[in-house]
């Protein structure tokens, strides 16, 4: 019995051995470069262990992975500013970038300016500007391992803008039965801002062949086709004997008739229209000019019940007053209206403030570069106001962890719409760096290690559109830049 028991004993040992050995040999190794990524799963298998008659407790919560290398997962255009940012509890001296397909290392760095934080990671920099040829390469340094794969490209934006596109044009073909006139008319005016200012990337999103023959120019049939869709919507808001407009789109067409709820009549929703209305118009007219012309005095009419209410005393005059810029602005230019242009003068001392406000900032910069007779005087306080909040926000970023000052995207995206306008008026190339580098931070190279708008709203897209097409025009001026040096 004795011996039968050291026998016993003896096999359990052996067998114990024996599975932890397999369990040890059976274990996946984390693929190369660093797993658990968008470029696919772990490849680690489940396996299904025997509990010998014990309950699995499966109560733990395992940390998210992440790499220590940060970098944006949609890419880089090859000559952007590319900078990735290292974190870990130490960081080595040097890193390579390695092209994905051969292997090979095409340039070495230096990990620069390392900040300890309160929980020890250690923040370190490396930049690698100088890897330009097309191609899928990823970030590899000691102590840390490997980052995500970077695509470097002309088009490495061009697909997430293509599904901002569809995205836009899917929400305006839905079945919703209540929209906000204000959330349409921003989103009209941001990619109305985009043709206007940065049209390169919409050429690829809405060109076709009937786009100019040679695909350069923007496919007015299609790009302001699918905005005359919504531009319907805003024109059966207005009430036809007021000319104010209503805060909501409803689908209901016998709104107040027989018996039905009367629409609340906006001012705000009026103002707005009347800015985004006059600005289609304006920019429409070489498409069509009677529907251009038609929206033209939409706009005027929305104008003139703003002005009516106010002699009323129904408005408070300051509740819509940056609004009102954005529609006189837009008027001025669109008719070149002395009355326009005298509302301006009258609130010059709102028009050279410094307040943060989308349709203020677009009726200063439509100010700037309109062609109609313009105060110089103001010109120039509207222009030393906006490079003072550029320069700022150009400075903010630079002593920051992920060279972002904010980390909430609604900030994020104010802050780059004002400096986008900012550029469009003054051209400073400094400023496209700088909103590269928050469009950096919004896809990929940010603490999380995730594109933070990854679902974004109708708005949202229209307005990284917008700073896709900064990007993109600011590529396109470098490139011609390169082949005329090198002609």
């Amino acid at each position: 019995m004795k011996r039968y028991a050291l026998r016993h004993k003896k096999y359990i040992s052996v067998l114990a051995v024996t599975v932890a050995a397999s369990l040890l040999l059976s274990g996946c190794a984390m693929p190369f470069p660093f797993a658990g990524g968008r470029n696919g799963g772990s490849g680690e298998q489940e396996l299904m262990p025997e509990t010998l008659g014990l309950e699995p407790d499966f109560s733990y919560e395992r940390a998210e992975e992440r790499p220590g290398i940060q970098t944006d997962h949609l890419g880089y255009l090859p000559y952007s500013v590319k900078t990735a940012v290292f974190q870990g509890r130490e960081l080595p001296e040097d890193f390579q970038v390695i092209e994905r397909d051969s292997g090979r290392c095409v340039y070495e760095g230096k990990i620069r300016r390392r900040e300890q934080g309160e929980d020890g990671i250690v923040t370190g920099y490396g930049t690698f500007t100088e890897v330009r040829e097309e191609g899928i390469y990823y970030i590899r340094c000691d102590k840390i391992g490997c980052s995500y794969y970077i695509p470097i490209g002309d088009s490495v934006y061009l697909e997430k803008a293509m599904e901002l596109g569809r995205l836009i044009e899917e929400a305006q073909s839905g079945e919703e039965t209540v929209r906000q006139t204000v959330d349409i008319c921003e989103t009209l005016s941001y990619l109305l801002m985009t043709y206007e200012m940065y049209p390169a990337l919409l050429v690829k999103i809405w060109e076709s062949a009937d786009a100019g023959g040679d695909g350069t120019g923007i496919n007015g049939k299609r790009f302001f086709g699918m905005l005359r869709s919504e531009t319907d919507i805003l024109l059966s808001l207005q009430d036809e004997k007021t000319g104010g407009v209503y805060k909501e789109a409803k689908t209901t067409a016998a709104a107040g008739q027989d018996g039905q709820e009367q629409p609340e009549i906006s001012p705000e929703a009026t103002a707005v229209y009347a800015g985004t209305m006059a600005k289609y118009g304006y920019l429409y007219q070489e498409y069509d000019w009677d529907y251009a012309n038609i929206c033209l005095k939409a706009a005027s009419k929305a104008w003139r019940y703003l002005e009516n209410e106010e002699r009323s005393r129904s408005l408070d005059a300051e509740s819509v007053a940056t609004e009102r810029i954005y529609a006189a602005s837009e008027l001025y230019r669109a008719s070149n209206e002395r009355a326009y242009h005298n509302y301006m003068l009258q609130n010059s001392e709102l028009m050279a403030s410094r307040k943060e406000d989308l349709y203020l900032l677009i009726g200063k910069v439509t100010y700037l570069s309109t062609r109609r007779e313009v105060d110089h005087e103001l010109c120039g306080q509207i222009m030393s106001g906006l490079m003072k909040d550029a320069e700022r926000t150009a400075a903010e970023g630079k002593t920051e962890q992920f060279l972002v000052k904010e980390n909430e995207t609604d900030a994020i995206l104010w802050n780059m719409t004002a400096l986008a306008l900012t550029n469009y008026a003054i051209m400073n190339h400094e400023y496209v760096t700088v909103i590269e580098s928050h469009l950096h931070y919004l896809m990929g190279r940010n603490g999380q290690s995730a594109l933070l708008l990854e679902e974004p709203d109708n708005v949202e897209a229209a307005k990284l559109l917008f700073l896709f097409g900064v990007v993109e025009a600011e590529r396109k001026i470098i490139e011609e830049s390169m082949e005329e040096e090198s002609a």
